[in-house]
C-alpha cells in the first residue's frame, strides 16, 4: 500500500480545480461564441433582404458553417455564416440514419399546448372523446368543407374559435354571430352559408372576440382563402 505524503494530494486538488475551472472558461467561452456567431447571422440575414425577413432564432447545424434560421411566421430555412446565401424549402436529412432532421424542428416549432387555449371563448359542438380546436371563418371558401368535414367525425367534441380575417364582411358576420342568444346555432348556419344578417355595429361587448383574433395571430395561424398564399395576418402559419 502506498501512502501519499498530504502536500501531494493538496497539490493533484489544487489541479482538479484548475482543470475545472478551465473547462468552465472554455463552455463559457463557446457559448458566448456561439451566441455571438448567432447574433451576427440574424444581422445579417435581416440587412440582406433589408428588413423583409425578421429573424426569430438562429441555432447551428451538423454542417459546420451552416445555420439553422426561424423567422417572427414560423418559417424554417437554412443560411450561411454571411447570412446571404440560403437553402429555401429544403430539407435537411441524417443520410445515415434516413431521418428527415427539418420536418422535426418544424413539428417541434407549430407544437401548441392545447391546455392553454382559451376554450370558454370557443363556440362548442359535440360531446366526444375526441377533442380538437379550429380557428374558422365565415367567409372563407375553403373553411366550409372543412367544418363540414370535421362535423362528420365520430365522436368528436369541437372548440369552434371565430377567426374573422379573410374579408371585410367576416367581422360584422361573426360579431351577429357572437352577439345572438345562441351562438352555437347560429355559427352553424353561417359556416354553412346561409343568410346571417351583418352587424354593422355590435349589439354586445365583442372584446372575447378581439381576443381571439390576437390569440390566432399569435399562434401564427394562416386561413386559407383558396389562393396558394391564404390570408396574410402579421405572422402566420398553414395548420
Amino acid at each position: 500500500m502506498i501512502f501519499l505524503k498530504r502536500p501531494f494530494t493538496h497539490a493533484i486538488a489544487a489541479l482538479a480545480v484548475l482543470i475545472c475551472i478551465g473547462w468552465i472558461g472554455m463552455v463559457s467561452a463557446a457559448h458566448a461564441q456561439s451566441d455571438e456567431q448567432a447574433s451576427q447571422v440574424k444581422s445579417a440575414v435581416e440587412a440582406n433582404t433589408k428588413g423583409e425577413v425578421l429573424v426569430d432564432t438562429v441555432r447551428s447545424t451538423p454542417i459546420d458553417g451552416l445555420f439553422e434560421v426561424t423567422t417572427k411566421r414560423m418559417d424554417l430555412f437554412y443560411v450561411d455564416r454571411t447570412g446571404r446565401y440560403g437553402l429555401i424549402d429544403g430539407r435537411m436529412v441524417d443520410m445515415r440514419d434516413r431521418k428527415d432532421l427539418t420536418v422535426g424542428r418544424i413539428t417541434e416549432l407549430r407544437n401548441i399546448d392545447f391546455k392553454k387555449l382559451p376554450l370558454h371563448l370557443a363556440i362548442k359542438s359535440g360531446n366526444g372523446s375526441k377533442v380538437l380546436a379550429v380557428f374558422e371563418d365565415p367567409t372563407c371558401p375553403v373553411c366550409r368543407p372543412l367544418h363540414k368535414f370535421i362535423a362528420q367525425i365520430p365522436d368528436t367534441t369541437v372548440y369552434h374559435f371565430p377567426y374573422p380575417v379573410v374579408t371585410k364582411e367576416a367581422l360584422p358576420i361573426t360579431a351577429t354571430v357572437w352577439c345572438s342568444s345562441n351562438r352555437a346555432e347560429m355559427w352553424e348556419r353561417a359556416m354553412q352559408g346561409a343568410q346571417v344578417p351583418p352587424a354593422p355595429k355590435p349589439t354586445c361587448d365583442i372584446a372575447g372576440l378581439e381576443q381571439i383574433v390576437k390569440l390566432g395571430d399569435a399562434l401564427n395561424v394562416i386561413i386559407r382563402s383558396g389562393s396558394d398564399k391564404g390570408v396574410q395576418r402579421p405572422s402566420g402559419r398553414t395548420p
